[in-house]
């Protein structure tokens, strides 16, 4: 309180705040209206002095104590919740128990930080009167997904043994020297399972439980010709001779039928296993095995088809036949299908096409990535037909200089995703409505005098059940979207080299052509359109 009494000299704002500052109430804060009030009235007596007798004791209320306050903010998303101190004036700071209740107040459940909420009492006790000091003072913890059990080969498929072919002098490689099939022995080593790991659920600051994707104990498979190692239920081991081809969970070995040329003189082949064939398939014949099919030279306007992976050391080579509009050659793989150069050709494969030097004028369907390139990334062109992926389709050089009408296309699972998305939406909505009808339903039995309290205890289970599937949904949501931007990362179109003019793009439906000679270039899906664009360090993609 400042005491407005006569004065011999004219009393300003900077006076009385000098004075405020040298008393012991310099923290107070000062109320700028009542510092006004009291510079008018020291004016007005000293212009009339006969008001001191009219005032009697005048006193002005200049400048208070005020505690320290405390807010707490959560973020939208429930996982950051925030405390921000407002220094005090004079008054008495906040305190650890202060926070504490600030923080219970605001629903703050799980996620305490100690460290910063006692570092922001210590500063805020220190801070000047009135500034604001904020800080993190709880996080949730994201849910962590777990982990399938793992499946670890310990032995080279034949298609990783004859995509090397056998290196000579100098660095240089014998092309139709593609190797043994790398036959397996009784005690071999195929594979290991290593443990699954379970993950956690996750937890908001106001203590909502965020779902999460556990982990699946997988079971070792062993198949024909395989079992479980007695001294380890972890391993996997041959049991006979034989190729070690992948099968869902495990391997297994199949018997190895051995053929020189299938041609009219040997005749067609059907067989229960693997074949290799060490020369060619000729014009009309059908080579079809439960296992895989490996071919070291040729196959010309045949049909091969196999359980497993289909490798051909050199090309695969048909014609149209215009009078049936359909193409003399094909090739059905249940794995995947790889060959030097291919064309003219129908391939459908459940794994990638993997063709190492040029794909020309074929039909290909792939329910995996369609690659045309060497392993270097130097050669690999993809010039007419249709080409149909699930992921990638990459090549080195894409289209013609002529022009000749060339089409890709990736699908992949898009439609699959969009439609669980949807659903998720939908599920979502009526929780939300069902959520907004419970509050409703709380908010008039509180109006009521005899509300009923069995009545209202059940609202609240439902409300907090509802609630729960609702925080499931929304991450379930949030992990559709999380699916769909993994597919359109890997769903590209990439031409390394070259794409040249009248090449057809369709990635999930988004279409564009491309008109003229382009250099390095990759697709990309952005704001409802396809997109060509330079490809990033193209050398990273060989």
């Amino acid at each position: 309180m400042l005491k407005i009494a006569p004065q011999s000299s004219a009393v300003s704002e900077i006076d009385i705040r000098a004075l405020l500052m040298r008393s012991d109430f310099s923290q107070y804060l000062i109320d700028q209206e009542a510092l006004q009030e009291a510079v008018d009235k020291f004016t007005q007596l000293r212009e009339q002095p006969d008001l001191a007798d009219e005032w009697g004791d005048t006193e002005v209320k200049l400048a208070s104590a005020k505690n320290a306050e405390v807010e707490v903010t959560i973020s939208e998303d429930r996982m950051v919740a925030w405390a921000t101190i407002t220094a005090a004036h004079g008054g008495r700071p906040i305190g650890h128990r202060d926070l504490v209740v600030a923080m219970q107040e605001a629903g703050i459940q799980f996620g305490l930080q100690k460290r910063r909420a006692t570092e922001l009492i210590h500063f805020g006790q220190k801070a000047e009167p009135g500034s604001t000091i904020k800080r993190v003072v709880a996080l949730g913890r994201h849910p962590e997904n777990g982990e399938d059990s793992r499946f670890e080969r310990l032995v080279d498929t034949p298609l990783e043994r004859v995509r090397r072919p056998k290196e000579l002098d100098h660095g240089q490689v014998d092309m139709r020297d593609l190797g043994d099939l790398g036959t397996v022995k009784p005690g071999t080593t195929l594979m290991r399972r290593h443990p699954h790991i379970l993950g956690r659920e996750g937890m908001n600051v106001t203590g909502q439980a965020l779902p999460h994707k556990a982990g699946k104990e997988l079971a070792l498979l062993p198949g024909d010709g395989t079992e479980i190692s007695p001294s380890d239920p972890e391993l996997l081991i041959a049991t006979r001779n034989g190729l070690p081809l992948v099968v869902k969970q495990g391997m297994k070995v199949d018997d190895v039928l051995s053929v020189k040329t299938v041609d009219v003189g040997y005749g067609h082949v059907d067989f229960e296993g693997s074949i290799h064939i060490t020369g060619d398939v000729a014009e009309g014949m059908r080579v079809s095995a439960t296992g895989d099919v490996h071919i070291n030279g040729f196959v010309e306007s045949a049909h091969i088809e196999a359980g497993g992976d289909v490798v051909v050391g050199k090309g695969i080579i048909g014609h149209r036949r215009e009078e049936l509009d359909e193409l003399s050659c094909s090739v059905s793989a249940g794995g995947s299908i790889s060959a030097t150069f291919a064309q003219y050709a129908d391939l459908q494969s459940e794994g990638d096409v993997l063709i190492s030097s040029q794909l020309l004028h074929s039909n290909i369907n792939s329910k995996a990535s369609v690659l045309v390139r060497d392993e270097q990334g130097f050669k690999g062109t993809l010039v007419g037909g249709k080409v149909q992926a699930a992921n990638t389709i990459e090549c080195v050089v894409l289209g013609a200089t002529a022009g000749t009408s060339t089409s890709l296309h990736i699908e992949g699972e898009i439609s699959e995703i969009r439609e669980e998305y949807q659903s998720f939406v939908r599920t979502k909505n009526v929780l939300a409505e069902r959520i907004s009808k419970i509050l409703d339903a709380q908010l008039r039995l509180s109006t009521q005098r005899n509300g009923n309290d069995e009545t209202s205890q059940r609202l609240a289970v439902t409300l907090s059940h509802s609630q729960e599937e609702f925080a499931r949904t929304s991450y379930a949501i949030e992990c559709s979207l999380e699916k769909e931007e993994a597919f359109f990362d890997k769903a590209k179109i990439i031409a390394s080299k070259e794409l040249h003019p009248n090449v057809y793009l369709d990635v999930a439906g988004f279409m564009a052509v491309s008109r003229r000679q382009y250099g390095p270039s990759e697709t990309k899906v952005e704001k409802g359109k396809l997109l060509l664009e330079p490809l990033q360090n193209p050398n990273q993609k060989k």
